[in-house]
């Protein structure tokens, strides 16, 4: 077994251990695992974190630190070691950085916990602070804008980071698996889409109201779909995908909310 699997498996036997002093234990079915597929990333453990303390798409950023720093930190210890050049395939290296990026996040997030508003406040928390990763020091735009976006050039992206803010897209409450990658891609998008926090179709007005994240990053919907309501089109349901294929809709943005994704301060208000 490799040091970065044994790490691995240690911190997710921890933390589902933990967990049942204060959730039901989860349960994680048997599957039948081929070569390559064991040869992947191991990210079970960060699977447990999120199972344990996602909470309708926010963080219980409380009870995470109280009982599972130790675990997080573990992990983040893997993915520094990790070898860019054993990814068994694209897939296995994008699941890889998306989760290195919200792990660091949720990381960034704990450490000035309790006490962070919003993460816009820290003048360094997404272009100075440096994470080791894959045997680099990276920030997290460096992460975002050098390696995801460029090298995999997939908007759908864009609905599985989470920079821990209130209009982020909800973070899943599983880690992304290489060998369920594009199903989870895809259900991730397909959940925003049809979800009025992040795509409006005003019939009424021909408004087509959109997530600010897609304003910011228009490009990449844009060079996939050829238009922001292309792309939102494949993945919309009835009844709005008929009255937004209708056309002549005019596009805005919702303003976005930087406030903490505290599932804690949420249930609290």
């Amino acid at each position: 077994m490799s040091a970065r699997l044994a790490i691995a498996v240690a911190a997710s036997a921890a933390i589902l251990l933990g967990c049942q002093s204060r959730t039901a234990p989860v349960s994680i079915a048997p599957e039948t695992v081929d070569a390559a597929t064991a040869k992947m990333f191991d990210h079970s453990a960060f699977d447990a974190i999120l199972r344990a303390h996602i909470r309708e798409g926010m963080v219980d950023y409380q009870a995470l630190k109280a009982e599972h720093a130790q675990e997080l930190d573990a992990y983040i210890a893997t993915l520094g070691a990790a070898d860019e050049d054993a990814f068994v395939g694209p897939d296995d290296e994008l699941a890889f950085w998306l989760n290195a990026y919200n792990a660091f996040v949720i990381k960034g997030v704990l450490e000035l916990y309790p006490g962070l508003e919003k993460t816009t406040g820290v003048r360094d928390f997404f272009e100075e602070k440096r994470w080791e990763v894959a045997g680099a020091l990276r920030s997290l735009n460096e992460i975002e804008n050098d390696i995801i976006r460029p090298k995999f050039e997939d908007p759908r992206i864009h609905f599985i980071l989470v920079c821990a803010a209130q209009s982020c897209p909800p973070l899943q409450d599983r880690a992304m698996n290489p060998a369920k990658l594009q199903a989870q891609l895809d259900d991730a998008t397909r959940t925003a889409v049809n979800n009025t926090k992040y795509v409006q179709v005003d019939a009424r007005r021909k408004a087509l109201r959109l997530t600010r994240i897609m304003r910011w990053y228009r490009a990449d919907f844009v060079e996939k779909d050829g238009s922001l309501e292309a792309f939102v089109l494949r993945y919309l349901d009835e009844p709005a995908k008929s009255q937004l294929e209708a056309g002549g809709y005019t596009i805005e943005f919702m303003d976005y909310d930087w406030r903490l994704n505290d599932a804690g301060a949420a249930a609290s208000r």
